[in-house]
């Protein structure tokens, strides 16, 4: 099985072998995920002009409506995610709960929240600031959303709910989507993802997936893209030295986590401690 790409409205499957998705447990292989020969600049666009305008058109309830759809089209679909966090992350089913249901509950949460704003589409920050001792000279900060993309760069750990909490909040903002699984555990990013296209909850250009090497991201952002990045330390700092990252003043929200191992040995044996 080879895991394609979503992108500009269409599912694009890399051009090479790509990197094997491995079942940690048995070792078998189980997919493949390549980025190779995907054109990463027009998805980017694509996202950009065809789902940043039809998200920025609609009010913060009409984007909550979005939002409850893909959790609805998740929960529809939840009991096959447990077979697949299994087969590719090695989770327990206590374990895949957790990824599985912390995202369907995070897009449900954020669903309320956005049918809480009604029909407004801006945020006014505040309350009217005096600039001058001319009662006429005052000012207000409104928050309007970015015309860029949310770039998310998403850990191995948490391939659910790591990228529905992220896509959450940017949906409900009015930015389109624009998720990086980690490809050691891309399946069921991928799997749930297909899931919403196939739905049809959401307009063309409002999400889109990359399953593979995160090959020309960064060379094709923007200032008015923003990027959120779960990972290592090292990886962070490659990202926020990157020329264009730093050339353009892209935005950068970095949670770099440090993690704790429990190796299994190969002299471990059923009812072994």
């Amino acid at each position: 099985m080879k895991l394609a790409s979503y992108v500009s409205g269409s599912w694009v499957e890399g051009s090479d072998e790509g990197t094997a998705l491995i079942d940690p447990v048995s070792g078998a292989e189980l997919a493949r995920a390549s980025t190779t020969g995907v054109d990463i600049a027009t998805a980017l666009d694509h996202a950009r002009q065809k789902g940043g305008a039809s998200l920025r058109a609609m009010s913060f309830a009409e984007r909550a409506g979005l939002i409850k759809g893909i959790a609805d089209t998740l929960t529809a679909n939840r009991d096959s995610y447990f077979e697949t966090a299994l087969a590719n992350s090695g989770n327990t089913k206590v374990d895949a709960m957790i990824d599985i249901d912390g995202g369907i509950g995070t897009l449900k949460f954020f669903a309320h929240v956005g049918q809480s704003l009604g029909d407004a589409k801006t945020l006014k920050d505040g309350r009217f600031e005096r600039l001058a001792k001319d009662e006429a000279f005052q000012a207000f900060h409104l928050s309007v959303p970015i015309q860029g993309v949310g770039l998310h760069i998403n850990a191995f750990n948490f391939p659910s709910w790591g990228m529905w909490e992220k896509a959450a909040i940017t949906l409900l903002a009015g930015v389109p989507v624009f998720a990086k699984p980690a490809t050691a555990t891309a399946l069921l990013s991928y799997q749930m993802v297909k899931d919403v296209i196939d739905a049809g909850v959401l307009p063309e250009g409002a999400l889109s997936l990359v399953c593979g090497s995160a090959r020309e991201l960064t060379d094709n952002l923007t200032a008015q893209d923003a990027v959120a990045f779960t990972g290592s330390a090292d990886t962070a700092a490659i990202l926020r030295n990157h020329p264009n990252v730093v050339g353009s003043s892209v935005r950068m929200n970095v949670e770099a986590d440090s993690l704790n191992t429990a190796i299994l040995g190969p002299d471990a044996t059923a009812g072994s401690a």
